[in-house]
């Protein structure tokens, strides 16, 4: 990334100083390329706090400049911005000029592409009547909570109805799917927890344009064009099916199924043709793409468990333990269902966490009855308890226990808890210390030696200061401290050793050398968030599950992606190893437990 991008950053991020204002404005007059970059990504800005802000811009911005000059238009999207700041975001009265005068830039711009793109209109009379526009698309099926985002504000979709250019889907939560069919056949499938804008009228090639903001759309085109753009790149197809993922404006993923798919990054440089089976991962316009094969990819797996399992773990004699804050099974795979062993006292309603230790010998629940609230830590397979501690649950976000069970490390809940960890000595269920971090806890892992507590806090606000805190869980001492500078941290995991702690993100995992305190790799080529990781029992192979359902395995020597598992459903809660390296089990939200197969290590 050069200065001027990063100056670029800073000022969409809120934290330019007025010096770096000055040396902004110099480097963009004096490089033509770099002042296009600018406007690109301020233009992305624009669009995503308009979504983030219920504000229409792009829509009502161009009608605006229609009739108005760009001054006045300016004034009133700041204005707007202004009465719905978007979150964190604090500026200067030097910056706010800055920032109005460069969107002031992009929206001449805008008006420069409309009006290249408008049509000239036939004169009308009066009492001419006026023809019914065709659709531009249809929704063909709603499920969830579906959002239609216009001019007009935000309605509820429902199905068979029309769309139009300009408009905005939003899908709200993991149940929630929309499927987009074209009058040409084209189809597209908005996943949950996305946002697609779509693109202006077609031109004369039936092009159809879409803007993908968040999240994962699959498409098929038949007989028309369908133009997609995500990150930093954009996707072309005609008779042809693929995936595009993306996590914002700065990185793409697409996997391409069948036909035509070509993949443009940057400029001037032509589109890349992806085949099928291949995906392109596509970071920045100066990072060169990266294309791999997709390898082995698994959808079938080798038995089912329906449990709602919180953890999962295999036994040393292969054996599977499932635990919930309620009960417990241990299930040899490709057996029968053993059926479920409550733990006592019984109750009817589950707890919200669930956490076994290394050899699953033990396991710490938060559970929840008509009485009380409480956290328990067992003994297995009796069930018995070894220890309470008083932590109740709306005083919980997260939860880890010591290998041996002699400790138990709890992150508060609400505001201003969240940043407050707590280590509990089972045997006496008294706190062995407190401490307060500077930003939100995001997760917890304890070493294998159970003797240092790993804590992620992030910086929600900037996601500049995101850093691993490693406590000693004897004192509250800090040991020392791994600046990851990434987004917000969303899982931990140590190898067996102790010696690699793996730092998950959403699209990043990071390899950390513990005892040099140094980072060893980072695996990047995919746009999910993850849920949580596991290294095997060599520390050979990492796996990552994902906020969407599939779970990556890696070399954690070279990097490489070996094997693909798509369990069929979103949120996988844990993912474990065998004993041996051969399987991989998996928790997830609606699928219940799953035994795979693990991939052979692929060819140096």
């Amino acid at each position: 990334m050069n200065r001027t991008d990063e100056l670029t950053d800073r000022l969409i991020d809120g934290t330019l100083t007025d010096a770096e204002a000055v040396e902004l404005e110099s480097l963009l007059a004096a490089d033509p390329t770099a002042q296009t970059r600018h406007l690109a990504a301020v233009r992305v800005e624009l669009v995503l706090r308009g979504l983030r802000t219920e504000f229409d811009l792009a829509g009502p911005t161009v009608a605006k400049i229609e009739s108005d000059r760009v001054e006045r238009t300016t004034r009133a999207v700041m204005a707007e911005l202004a009465h719905r700041p978007a979150p964190g975001q604090r500026r200067s009265a030097r910056l706010m000029r800055v920032w109005a005068a460069f969107v002031a830039l992009t929206a001449a711009l805008l008006v420069a592409i409309w009006l290249g793109q408008r049509a000239p209109e036939t004169p009308r009379l009066p009492d001419d009547p006026t023809p019914a526009a065709p659709d531009f698309a249809r929704l063909t099926s709603v499920s969830g909570s579906v959002a239609v985002v216009g001019p007009a504000g935000e309605t509820a979709a429902r199905q068979n109805q029309s769309l139009a250019p300009d408009q905005t889907l939003r899908t709200v939560g993991e149940d929630s799917v929309a499927v987009v069919e074209f009058p040409d056949r084209t189809r597209i499938e908005i996943h949950p927890e996305s946002i697609v804008r779509f693109g202006p009228e077609p031109t004369g090639e039936l092009t159809r344009k879409l803007f993908l903001v968040q999240g994962r759309i699959t498409a098929v085109t038949d007989g028309g064009r369908l133009v997609v753009g995500a990150g930093a790149t954009e996707v072309k197809a005609s008779r042809g099916s693929f995936a595009l993922w993306s996590a914002g404006s700065g990185s793409a993923r697409v996997e391409s199924t069948a036909g035509d798919v070509q993949v443009s990054h940057g400029a001037p440089a032509g589109p890349v043709r992806l085949d099928p089976g291949h995906a392109a991962y596509v970071r920045d316009e100066q990072t060169p793409m990266r294309i791999d094969a997709r390898g082995r990819t698994d959808s079938e797996p080798r038995a089912r468990l329906d449990f709602a399992a919180l953890d999962v773990g295999f036994t040393p004699d292969g054996e599977v333990v499932a635990v919930s804050a309620k009960q417990w099974a241990r299930w040899k795979p490709g057996a029968p269902d053993p059926g479920r062993t409550p733990f006592p006292p019984k109750v009817f309603n589950d707890g919200l966490a669930a956490w076994l230790t290394p050899d699953r010998r033990a396991v710490a629940v938060c559970r929840i009855d008509d009485r009380e609230e409480r956290t328990v830590v067992r003994e297995l397979p009796s069930g018995t308890e070894r220890g309470q501690i008083p932590v109740r649950v709306n005083e919980l976000r997260f939860l880890c226990v010591a290998p041996d069970a002699s400790w138990v490390a709890t992150a508060g809940g609400q505001k201003p808890h969240n940043r407050r960890v707590r280590v509990w000595d089972v045997a006496t269920a008294k706190e062995r210390f407190a401490f307060d971090l500077d930003n939100s806890v995001s997760c917890l892992a304890a070493s294998p030696d159970g003797r240092g507590l790993a804590v992620g806090v992030s910086d929600l606000g900037r996601d500049t200061g995101n850093i691993v805190v490693v406590f000693d869980t004897n004192t509250g001492e800090r040991s020392f401290e791994l600046p990851t500078r990434r987004k917000a941290i969303t899982t931990l995991a140590f190898s067996a050793d102790g010696k690699h702690l793996a730092v998950g993100f959403n699209g990043v995992v990071q390899l950390w050398d513990v005892p040099d305190r140094k980072l060893v790799r980072t695996l990047e080529g995919f746009e999910r968030t993850v849920t949580r990781a596991a290294f095997d029992t060599n520390g050979k192979l990492l796996a990552a599950g994902m906020g969407d359902g599939q779970v990556w395995v890696w070399s954690a020597a070279t990097g490489r992606r070996t094997q693909v598992i798509d369990t069929g459903t979103r949120g996988v809660r844990s993912v474990a190893f065998s004993s041996d390296g051969k399987f991989l089990v998996t928790a997830t939200n609606k699928t219940g437990v799953a035994v795979w197969a693990v991939a052979p290590p692929l060819p140096a």
